[in-house]
């Protein structure tokens, strides 16, 4: 890290503790709360009760207050049968040839090492293909399906508050991201526990500073995960592999049948637990110029080095068939399993919820005209494999949802 990011680091430590009477006691009733959120968690995960909520796709508007609480608290949800099975067995099927067809995998070769993002993660290469406009991912992407739900989600959220409207739940812009298609016995996309969307900006950014405002100066309490006051402004560091949009949330829908052992995602289900993440690297064990570990332009890490009581909290998702979808709150840490025990290959299409706001909208104009050109996205590596694959999705295919949701049709 250059001197340049050094110093903002410890001016923005010096700074953060400042907020409070006494940083490290603030640090140590955050740790008491996190280690009665964890003893929970083990709890349920010994008596194999379930952890994550689940509710089904015709049930979004019947959900109870209860059932909402529990999302709130854990950050992170499943909602299944979001597509019928025969629509997603027809999904696979065709990205399966849309890969082969246009030998993704020789291009690939050619190109392997420009995405750097997970490279300080990861066990070994991913199997997340750097592919984002087949027309699999945007019957997925652009559904009326996924319109509902991601409506749904935007809701979760605290949107207005008395300064500004933060975004409006109601409008999507869309977010392309990858394909994931992990084959039986692979060990090599084991992604550590980490956050997306920033990592040293969580600590030096003003807006994200006024995010987590009640963390560093002892109103813990009285922290809202989903207040988004603030949410739209943060400035990321220029990366080619950092997210620029605000999700409410991260997600992704199977295409086939997975659970534990297959490889699959992994989620520390506590929305406030960034909390000790933040605090963790106010206190005195830990180097000025440093924050446990993250990394200017790569993903927030959170390691057994600084961290090992929330890893303890680290589950996997339960079993998924293909048509569910599984969501987390963007601070909700996440990884990946190292190795994939199952005998089948475990593919996901990932998709997240990007609500209509003055930020998304300038990423997503950006992003438009990288879908016109079939190349890839201004977030990811410039690795642009679809410029001339045969099946790619042009404007002549969209729906007036998905050019809406691209920012090539006003919303009205």
């Amino acid at each position: 890290m250059t001197d340049h990011f050094s110093d903002q680091i410890i001016t923005s430590k010096i700074k953060l503790r400042n907020k409070s009477k006494d940083y490290v006691s603030n640090f140590k009733q955050i740790e008491k709360f996190i280690k009665k959120e964890i003893a929970e968690i083990e709890i349920l995960k010994n008596l194999s009760k379930s952890i994550i909520p689940e509710i089904s796709y015709d049930e979004l508007n019947l959900v109870d207050s209860k059932t909402i609480e529990n999302i709130h608290k854990r950050g992170c949800l499943i909602i299944r049968d979001v597509f019928e099975d025969y629509k997603i067995e027809n999904i696979n099927k065709e990205l399966e040839e849309y890969i082969d067809s246009n030998g993704y995998y020789e291009d690939q070769k050619k190109k392997a090492g420009l995405d750097k993002y997970f490279s300080d993660l990861r066990s070994g290469k991913p199997q997340i293909y750097g592919l984002y406009w087949s027309k699999a991912q945007i019957e997925i992407r652009h559904s009326e399906e996924m319109a509902k739900v991601k409506k749904w989600l935007n809701n979760l959220w605290n949107f207005r508050n008395k300064e500004y409207t933060v975004f409006d739940p109601n409008k999507e812009l869309s977010y392309a991201d990858r394909v994931r298609r992990r084959e039986p016995g692979d060990d090599t996309l084991g992604l550590s526990p980490h956050c997306d969307a920033g990592s040293i900006e969580r600590w030096t950014d003003s807006f994200y500073q006024e995010i987590y405002k009640n963390i560093f100066s002892d109103k813990f309490e009285k922290y809202d995960p989903f207040d988004a006051k603030y949410r739209d402004k943060t400035k990321e560091f220029e990366s080619p592999a950092v997210a620029h949009v605000f999700r409410t949330f991260q997600g992704w829908t199977a295409l086939t049948e997975q659970g534990p052992n297959d490889g699959t995602l992994q989620l520390i289900p506590i929305s406030k637990g960034i909390a000790y993440v933040l605090t963790r690297a106010l206190q005195n064990d830990v180097p000025e110029n440093e924050l446990c570990g993250s990394k200017l332009g790569r993903a927030l890490s959170v390691n057994k080095d600084y961290h090992s009581l929330l890893l303890r909290g680290l589950v996997s998702i339960p079993k998924m068939k293909p048509g569910d979808t599984v969501w987390w709150h963007p601070d909700v840490i996440h990884a990946v399993e190292d190795k994939h025990l199952g005998k089948n290959y475990s593919n996901v299409i990932y998709v997240g919820a990007t609500p209509y706001c003055k930020k998304n909208l300038d990423y997503t104009i950006k992003q438009s005209k990288k879908f016109l050109e079939g190349k890839s996205p201004p977030d990811f590596a410039a690795e642009d494999y679809e410029i001339n694959y045969k099946g790619r999705v042009k404007l002549e295919d969209l729906s007036l949802l998905a050019k809406k949701q691209l920012a090539l049709e006003d919303w009205n």
